[in-house]
């Protein structure tokens, strides 16, 4: 009596060009045997998929086509890998479906010595699937600790061959590169750059255009600093980085800062004051649907809260701005110094990179050392493992140390002298912009004001509360140190010049920001400068918290 069966088929990449199970070639195997057996083909079911995991559409076809014809009770396989490399498929078929699994090669009997052979060479099946992930895995990660990426390249790169790493794309690292640069210098959110990234022509490995997600992980993927992170570890790449360790720095700040923003544009002033009587945060709300008012919060009880529309709180914290006006006098004194102590400045930038070529010789040789004790016996392979790790970690702070403070170059004085100027416009301009634009300058001035029945008290950040401190200091001409000049003396002077001469480095060069400045003065857009916006995030990295 012919027996009615389904015939299933299976192959992967990799056992298809190493092993030759095609797919045309167990079929043609699965129909000879069939022929001769008497058995009946009902549904012949091809899959190109790993049957290391649960989960494959043909598979899960193929079961339930089974659960609801009673009158096929077995499948036929060319080998019992090529039906489940997993025990929860071969169970779901022998256990639960009570079916006849039949090898075309490995000639099971139909009995209970049958069925105990089958489940053996499931269990091997399975056995040799996880063997082979974890080799795998094994040998992806000891590609990452050599510096190569172990898969297909990101976006922006390709693969080179077999044991070569990757290299930059020439048709994608363009624009990947001015991706990083677009997001850092504007106000574009992530969303927004999608939209960029797609009007610019920017497409995934199969063609398609990128989506938010996947611009937010290549903004955060430090391949394109020139590391290779596997499993949350870091290493150091053999292949070219496509932008720069500051500009990756600052662009991880920005998407941290507007992940955890606490701020609604509704109301651009909320989180940026804070009432003078308690210490709570001055909330806002909306009146009659239409007008903005702010209040304390009165969360720790005791404050009677005093109300204020938005527009008028706006006006008060223009005294926020005027508190850093600076005179041409003012500005004058800030770049002579920075003249005097150019030359300096430079000495003490080589003697850190010194300082940092010592440390990593160091720790090099220390680490070479115990590596020689390794192999020599005398330190342990778990000892060694910890060593080399916290080595690594060092090694690694080290050269983004130097990195930084090699890419930090000399001043532009005409960047300087471009930004004190702007300051100088500063109140004039803040009063003609809308109150986004001034909350969001005021976000780069201060850390948060308190206020009190209309009168505002700022918070500056450095080096803003320098300048405060100098404009209101009588004796502003007047230095505590043995050398005079002002902001409290020649040390204080460089740092505030210092600190406005500093910018994170986007696609601009030096001779094109002072151009940016005055054009940016001339349509009074203060607080979308590119030298005021990325100012306190270069302080912080400066250590002047």
């Amino acid at each position: 009596m012919t027996k009615r069966v389904v015939a299933y088929i299976r192959v992967s990449t990799e056992e298809q060009a190493e092993h030759g199970y095609s797919l045309d070639g167990q079929q043609q195997v699965l129909t000879d045997f069939a022929k001769g057996h008497d058995l009946q083909i009902v549904e012949c079911f091809v899959e190109s998929q790993s049957a290391a995991a649960p989960g494959r559409p043909e598979f899960e076809r193929m079961t339930r086509l089974l659960a609801a014809d009673k009158s096929i009770r077995a499948v036929l396989c060319y080998k019992i890998d090529r039906l489940a490399r997993n025990m929860t498929d071969y169970a779901c078929l022998v256990e639960k479906l009570g079916l006849e699994i039949i090898s075309a090669t490995e000639m099971l009997p139909s009995n209970a010595t049958g069925q105990l052979m089958g489940n053996v060479q499931a269990a091997f099946s399975t056995y040799f699937s996880r063997q082979l992930s974890e080799r795998i895995q094994l040998a992806m990660e000891t590609k990452a600790k050599k510096g190569l990426w172990p898969s297909v390249a990101p976006t922006g790169y390709v693969n080179l061959g077999k044991g070569q790493g990757i290299a930059p794309d020439s048709t994608r690292a363009d624009l990947v590169r001015k991706l990083f640069e677009v997001y850092a210098s504007t106000d574009l959110s992530v969303e927004g750059l999608t939209t960029w990234a797609r009007d610019h022509g920017l497409r995934t490995r199969r063609g398609g255009a990128p989506k938010r997600s996947a611009i937010h992980a290549m903004l955060s993927n430090p391949i394109y600093v020139g590391m290779v992170q596997w499993h949350d570890v870091l290493y150091e790449g053999s292949h070219t980085p496509l932008v720069s360790r500051a500009l990756f720095d600052h662009v991880q700040e920005k998407l941290h800062e507007r992940g955890h923003s606490q701020t609604k544009p509704a109301f651009p002033y909320r989180g940026l004051v804070v009432c003078a009587r308690c210490g709570c945060q001055i909330t806002a709300a909306v009146a009659k649907q239409k007008y903005i008012y702010y209040r304390c919060t009165g969360a720790r009880g005791g404050c009677r809260p005093q109300y204020v529309r938005q527009d008028r709180l706006g006006e008060q914290l223009a005294a926020v701005v005027q508190g850093v006006k600076m005179t041409a006098e003012q500005v004058e004194a800030l770049l002579n110094a920075m003249h005097e102590r150019r030359g300096e400045r430079e000495a003490e930038r080589e003697r850190g990179l010194q300082q940092l070529r010592r440390r990593l010789e160091t720790i090099t040789n220390r680490r070479d050392a115990a590596y020689e004790d390794k192999l020599d016996g005398k330190l342990s392979e778990e000892c060694w493992l910890d060593r080399d790790r916290k080595w690594a970690t060092e090694l690694f702070q080290i050269k983004c140390e130097m990195e930084t403070v090699a890419a930090t170059p000399q001043p532009s004085m005409d960047d300087v002298q471009a930004t004190l100027e702007l300051l100088q416009r500063a109140p004039e301009l803040y009063l003609r912009q809308n109150d986004q634009e001034r909350a969001r300058l005021l976000r780069v001035l201060v850390w948060n004001c308190m206020w009190k029945g209309g009168k505002v008290v700022p918070i500056y950040r450095r080096p803003f509360d320098l300048v405060a401190k100098g404009l209101a200091s009588a004796d502003w001409y007047t230095g505590q140190e043995s050398e005079p000049g002002p902001f409290f003396g020649a040390a204080a002077t460089l740092r505030v010049a210092w600190a406005f001469a500093s910018r994170t480095p986007t696609a601009s060069q030096p001779s094109e920001v002072g151009e940016e400045v005055f054009v940016l003065c001339r349509e009074d857009d203060l607080s979308a400068h590119p030298l005021l916006h990325h100012l306190t995030g270069r302080a912080r990295r400066a250590g002047w918290d």
